[in-house]
This record gives structure tokens, sequence and C-alpha cells, in this order.
């Protein structure tokens, strides 16, 4: 049975339309479904030619929903109604975006849409997919509960998403998943700052992000993996406000990750440094506390490294002498430039540069991640013979290395010695160095770091000889 109609249907009391089979078409007329009254449909419904409804009640749709009418179908902002799709497979279409209040999937099959659609009351999937491809539904209403499920939830592709208005400082849930592939539940949590108006969008993209452009290798160095199986794209199209951030995984299913990466900067993925993990069942969080950039969409899972490359502390050595190296904090490790070492590939290779030089080390863990240091070898010409200025000592009263000792300072006792800190200041002066400074300055012990020298001398052949470079003092 088909209906078109080209008057106004006014229902003011309690009343019951069926459009049995094929389709319900409103062409041009407003329809109007009054408090304890419905309309149900067996079949499509259709909407053309400037066609509205003033919903107060409750319209059942067993097809499909299209709207045609060159406007927003439900115009009265004020309508309270109902629209329930009540069957198998049904979809959302046509030309022009529906403004529905209150939208409800219920009983079986996939609901989609292929347009942008609003919803100013609440919209509850209850136990159904929401597929709608790559667009966005709107929730405009800001209550935290207008988003409803049991178990449903929504998927989409690319840019697609579910986008939520906010007004409140409290969890607004973001239920995303996917049946591509391998089925997947994977909601977020989102706790605005603030109580001003704000708008957040969520996808969940069920597919490895390289697939769709966000290379899992072009990555921060620390960033040891990203997660190749899903991710989220998170947008923040109005407002200012940051937000907390929780991921919900299932660690049986997806492993143990141990942070989230953002894709952002170069662009490439690099460690926000989430706050909390917090255990549950099924689904454990990862959760960042404040977020603010979202000038690139791609968010997901990661494992992470804090630095942990050591190349070592800077030194000086005489020209033609030989100083040993000692990476630590991880294996695999690899120096550069490898000349004048004695193995480029071990942790304490011998070095004789002919000339200052800086060492690089690359050095990897056990979860996957590469990192970096440096050591800076000062080279300086040898005036005076059997002279050597030590480059650390240890002050912590075991008779062993407490003073700092100049060996053969002794043979020229025209000498001074200067000690400043890394901005400059003294610290500690004599002429003739007495060979009894242990890391103290006016009584008081410095505390350990790395310090500068400067050491005059003249020999009784009236050169004179000017040395200067790191001292480290370690407590």
């Amino acid at each position: 049975m088909r209906f078109k109609h080209f008057f106004y249907i006014i229902m003011l009391f309690p009343f019951v339309a069926n459009a049995q089979s094929g389709y319900w078409s409103n062409y041009g007329a407003m329809v109007s479904i009054k408090d304890k009254a419905y309309l149900s449909v067996i079949g499509d419904m259709i909407n053309s030619n400037q066609g509205t409804y003033h919903n107060h009640d409750s319209i059942f749709l067993t097809g499909d929903w299209t709207n045609n009418a060159g406007n927003n179908t439900f115009i009265n902002h004020a309508d309270s109604g109902y629209v329930f799709f009540y069957a198998a497979d049904q979809t959302i279409r046509g030309k022009d975006e529906t403004y529905f209040h209150n939208l409800i999937l219920k009983t079986s099959g996939v609901k989609y849409a292929t347009i942008d659609a609003k919803v100013d009351g609440f919209l509850d999937m209850t136990d159904r997919e929401f597929n709608i491809d790559t667009n966005t539904i709107w929730v405009r209403n800001n209550d935290t509960a207008s988003v409803k499920r049991t178990t449903g939830f929504l998927s989409s592709l690319k840019d697609g998403g579910l986008l939520r208005y906010t007004t409140e400082d409290k969890i607004y849930l973001f239920p995303v998943g996917s049946n591509l592939g391998i089925s997947r539940y994977r909601p977020i949590e989102l706790v605005p700052a603030s109580k001003n108006a704000n708008q957040y969008k969520v996808r969940f993209a069920n597919t490895d992000a390289t697939l769709e452009g966000y290379d899992r290798n072009n990555k921060f160095h620390l960033v040891c993996e990203v997660n190749p199986n899903w991710y989220h794209r998170i947008y923040h199209p109005s407002g200012t406000d940051s937000v907390q951030i929780a991921i919900f995984y299932d660690p049986a299913a997806d492993g143990n990750w141990v942070d989230i990466a953002h894709w952002q900067n170069v662009p490439r993925w690099e460690a926000i440094n989430r706050d909390t993990i917090l255990g549950g069942t099924p689904f454990s969080s990862m959760v960042k506390t404040r977020w603010a950039d979202f000038s690139y969409a791609p968010f997901a899972l990661a494992i992470t490294s804090p630095p942990f490359a050591l190349a070592g502390v800077d030194t000086i050595i005489w020209k033609y002498d030989t100083i040993q190296l000692g990476a630590s904090g991880g294996v695999n490790n690899n120096w550069q430039p490898p000349y004048n070492l004695t193995c480029s590939n071990c942790p304490d290779p011998f070095a004789f540069p002919e000339q200052s030089s800086i060492y690089y080390l690359t050095v990897a863990d056990d979860k996957g991640c590469e990192d970096y240091d440096s050591l800076r070898i000062l080279v300086r010409d040898k005036p005076f013979s059997k002279f050597f200025i030590p480059d650390v000592i240890t002050p912590n009263g075991d008779g062993i290395n407490d003073y700092w000792f100049i060996r053969d300072l002794e043979r020229y006792p025209d000498n001074s010695v200067k000690i400043v800190n890394r901005w400059g200041d003294e610290v500690f002066s004599e002429k003739p160095y007495a060979q009894r400074w242990r890391g103290t300055w006016k009584g008081n012990e410095l505390p350990g770091g790395t310090y500068y020298y400067l050491i005059f001398v003249r020999n009784s052949e009236g050169q004179e000889g000017k040395f200067d470079g790191p001292l480290t003092i370690l407590k």
C-alpha cells in the first residue's frame, strides 16, 4: 500500500497509522504525530517535496529511511518523539540530512547510514551495529547519557565517526567498533577539562594504520612498536578544552601495551606518555589525563622506552694517547664513525683519535627500541712530558681518588688552577695548586656533576702552557 499526502495529516488523539507493505511516501505534507499516537510503517519511508513531521510520540519503521525533501524532516526542534528502526538491515539515506530527536535501533540486522545524520535527543544502539561508512552521526544533546547501548556499537570508515557535543567535565562514551575482518568493540571515553562547549568525534579503525597512510615504521626512536591491528581517530572540530583520553583494549586479544602513540609533529608516531593503565574485565584502559593536540587524528596503543643509551662523559686526551670507551644501557652497540676504534660494534672499544672527535653510540633494548648518545673526545697536543690531568674525582671518603691529583704537576711549581661550574662561576682557585682539592667551595661540598678546569704552568725555560677541560665530580 502506498501513501502520498498532498495535505496536512493531524493526529490529535490516540491513533495508529499503518502502512502494511511497500512504502510510506510523504510528498509535501506536514504529518503531526501527537502524544499517545504512533505511525507504524511496514516498509520504507520516503520524505520529499518539503514534506515535514512534527513527532511527539513514535514512528516505527521496518524498511529504509529516505529524505529527499530539501529539509531536515523534523524541523521543529522542540519535538520529543522517537524513531524506531524495527527490523533487519535498514538504512538512513537520501540527499538531505535528517535531524532526528530520539533514534532507537532494535530487533535484528545491521543499521546503515549513507549520509550524515543528526540526533538532538538521544541515540540508542541497543545491541545493533550502526554502520555509517564514511559519514558522521552528530549527537547534539550534551547530556553524558545521550548515547545509549547494551552491546551495540557504531562502525565507520575513513573520516567517518560519532560526533558528540559536550558541556560537562564528565565521562562521554564513544561506543565504537567494527565487524570488518576480526570483530572488535574498542570504545573510547573522553572527559573534557571544563564545562565549556566542545565537540569531539571518534572513529575506530579496524586495520593497520600503515594501510591508511600512517606508516607505523615512521616513528620516534623511543617508540618501539605501534599496534599493527587497529587504531583510533579522535577529532576536536569545535572548542578549545583539553581532554582526558581513555582507550579501552582487551589484553588477552590485543596483547600488552604500555603507552599511547599519536601521529604528530613531523608527522610521525610519537609517545604522548600515558598517565595510568587501569585493569579490568574484559577491558583494560590506557589513560592520558590531559591532552590538547588534535592537529592529526590518529592515536594508537604502543610499546615505548625511556632514554637508555649511555656513551660516557666527555673527556680530554693527549695526542697519540689511547682511551677506552664504555657503552651501557642496552645491547647491539654501534659506534660511529668507526675510524680509530679497535671495534665499532662492541661496548668498550679502544679509541686513538688524532684530532678532537665526537663518537655517536646506538644501542637497542629488549623491546625493540633504539636509543642514541654521544661522547666528545678533545685531543690536545702534549707540551709537557709526563703531565696527566684526571677528569674524574670521587670524594666519598674511601681514600681512593678523593682528591684531584694532577700527576707530575710538582715538576712545574709555577702554576695556578681555577675551576668553574657550567655557568662560568669560579668555585676554586689556587696558586700554586697544593693537590688537595676534593670538590668543595668555601668548605662546603659541591654537588656531583661536570665542572671545567683552567691550568696555567710555566717551566724552568719560561715556556707557558694552558690546559682546560671537563672535570666530573661523582658522588
